[in-house]
This record gives structure tokens, C-alpha cells and sequence, in this order.
């Protein structure tokens, strides 16, 4: 019999071998079928697949390393860390607008009045957050409804735990 194979970032592997990470022990899916986490090669994963790799990902004693993993070598394929690739992509990026938020607050505490479209709300709220302002402050600064601000502020926290996570598992060499 042929056995089909699966896409897996830049490394293909074959359909029904145990889907195990390099370095990581005991992972949830360590007897599923990789072709759920992975498509057919020119193929989409289905929404029941991504719920059903999610859903095993979700009790995953290693899913932070996993993520961790795929974060790092930008994988672009699958299912890892319970995320899609496109998820993956947007935690990058708004990694990267955190590090651009504290430019743009340090130009709006000194007085100026840069233009900070949405995407950098939340990095920007944060600095400013951490530079003492308070949200009807910084909502009036930014153009922004305090709902806004609050939305910000959240999106911001999800960003930081995460880049918490990252230096936990790849202290200096993620990025």
C-alpha cells in the first residue's frame, strides 16, 4: 500500500508515522496521524481538522515549547502549538509592533503627535500604560474610545505573555 504524503513545514514526512517533536517528550500527539495536523501536500486543512488538532493541542503537556518551536523557525505549515500558520503569522507580527510601540509612545509623551494607526494601539497603550498615563489620558492622546483603549490594553497583554513565553524557551535567539 502507498502511503500518502504530508506537507510539514519545509520536511515532508509520511501520513500514519507518530507525529513526535525533536526535543520534546510525551507530546499529546505523539500517536495521532500526522495527516491531522498537516494536509496532503496542495491541500487546506478542513475546520474539522483544525478543531480536532486544536482540541488535542488544548491538553498538550509541551504545547508552549511546541509553539515556542514553530514560532521560531516561522513554520509555516499545520498545526503546532494548537495555531494555524496564518495565527502564527499574526502573533509575529504584533510581536514586532510591540517593539515598535515604545518609539511612538516616547514621540507622544514628549508632545508631538505621531500618526499611530490601529495596529499599533495596542503596543503603544501598553508603553504608555507603562509609562504612568491612564486610559481617558491616552485616549484623548491617541483619538481613541476608552472601549478602544481597554481593547488595546488586552490585545497588548495577550502580546506580552506571549513574548514572556518566548524568552522562557529561546531566551535571546527567537526573533
Amino acid at each position: 500500500m502507498i502511503r500518502p504524503v504530508v506537507q510539514r513545514g519545509r520536511s515532508v514526512i509520511e501520513a500514519g508515522a507518530p507525529a513526535v517533536l525533536p526535543g520534546l517528550s510525551a507530546p499529546a500527539c505523539r500517536n495521532a496521524d500526522p495527516a491531522l495536523f498537516f494536509p496532503a501536500y496542495g491541500l487546506q486543512l478542513s475546520h474539522t481538522q483544525i478543531a480536532a488538532a486544536k482540541e488535542l493541542c488544548g491538553g498538550c503537556p509541551v504545547r508552549e515549547e511546541c509553539l515556542a518551536m514553530a514560532v521560531r523557525s516561522d513554520e509555516s505549515d499545520g498545526i503546532w502549538g494548537g495555531t494555524t500558520p496564518l495565527e502564527r503569522r499574526r502573533m509575529r507580527l504584533q510581536l514586532a509592533r510591540m517593539r515598535q510601540g515604545a518609539e511612538l509612545a516616547r514621540a507622544v509623551v514628549s508632545g508631538e503627535e505621531p500618526q499611530v494607526l490601529p495596529g499599533l494601539w495596542p503596543a503603544v497603550v501598553h508603553s504608555l500604560f507603562r509609562m504612568g498615563w491612564n486610559a481617558g489620558r491616552i485616549a484623548a492622546a491617541l483619538d481613541m474610545t476608552s472601549s478602544q483603549v481597554q481593547q488595546a490594553r488586552a490585545m497588548a497583554a495577550r502580546s506580552q505573555a506571549f513574548l514572556a513565553l518566548m524568552e522562557r524557551h529561546y531566551p535571546k535567539d527567537w526573533a
